[in-house]
This record gives C-alpha cells, structure tokens and sequence, in this order.
C-alpha cells in the first residue's frame, strides 16, 4: 500500500502522538552537547513533510523539541543545535541528510523554530 488517506484531524492527533513518543527517545539517548538523534522514523516523516509542506515540518520539529525539553531534567534539556545535528542522522535515507540539501533545513530550522517558543533565542 502506497498511501492512506485519513481526515487532517486524524492525521493531526497522529502525528502529536508520534512526536510525543519519539521525543521520549530523544530526551533518553541524547548525547549532551553534541546530538540528540531524533530517529529514522521521524527523520522519515520529517523528509515527508517537508516535501508537501515546509512549515508542516517546521512545525514538528519545533513539537519535537518542545516535547523532548520538557521530558528532559530541569537544567539539562535538550537544546536546538542539538536536535538540528541529530536531523542530519535521522535523514540518512533521504536527500536532505546530504550536506547541500541540509544546509537549506538548518537555516529554516534556526530562523523559524524560535517563533513556536515565543521568539526565545535560549533554546
């Protein structure tokens, strides 16, 4: 089966409940200071999103990374450069894993994800 298609509202609850999970993993396995690997499967969906819809993508990253935050300890949570160089691993199977094609995800990503946290620059 190629495709599925489900109402956006489905689609929508979907895709909060994967984020929420894959946020735990993130929150768990990050290597503080240098990546918090998001996974193949978001880096799948991810690549997907941005596709059809780039702030759709932009959206879920910033929804990853508000999830991973608060599931992480007080003090230690998981920062944007972090969550960015793990993207990059995640996206191995698609072509913006490449380094020329990721150059375009890192920079919507630094100059859009602070807009879903309020304009904070301490993410």
């Amino acid at each position: 089966m190629d495709s599925v298609e489900v109402p956006f509202r489905t689609f929508d609850h979907l895709l909060t409940g994967f984020i929420r999970n894959e946020a735990d993993d993130v929150a768990i396995y990050r290597v503080e200071g240098q990546s918090a690997n998001p996974g193949d499967a978001f880096g799948n969906v991810f690549a997907w999103l941005w596709e059809r819809d780039k702030d759709s993508a932009v959206a879920a990253f910033a929804g990853l990374l508000a999830e991973a935050r608060k599931q992480s300890d007080e003090g230690d949570e998981v920062r944007l450069e972090e969550l960015i160089k793990g993207l990059r691993l995640a996206l191995h199977r698609s072509r913006l894993g490449q380094k020329d094609e990721f150059y375009e995800v890192e920079r919507v990503l630094r100059d859009q994800v602070p807009e879903h946290f309020g304009g904070r620059t301490d993410l």
